[in-house]
């Protein structure tokens, strides 16, 4: 049985449809991932940055 008008047309706006529901998917996924990554750089620097720093030896430098 053939499809008619009507029929094609609605299965192009299902392909249409599903397709670019998945596209979203997967760059939703993609930006989260890279989210994800940045703040786990952010967290190993902040980590990095605490400690007791000695700050006279670097008031005393002059530069002339």
């Amino acid at each position: 049985m053939s499809l008619g008008n009507a029929g094609r047309i609605a299965a192009c706006w299902a392909i249409l449809t599903v397709g670019g529901v998945y596209a979203f998917v997967l760059s939703k996924r993609s930006v989260e991932t890279r989210r994800y990554e940045s703040m786990q750089v952010r967290e190993r620097m902040r980590k990095a940055n605490k400690g007791d720093y000695d700050y006279t030896t670097a008031s005393d430098r002059r530069f002339e």
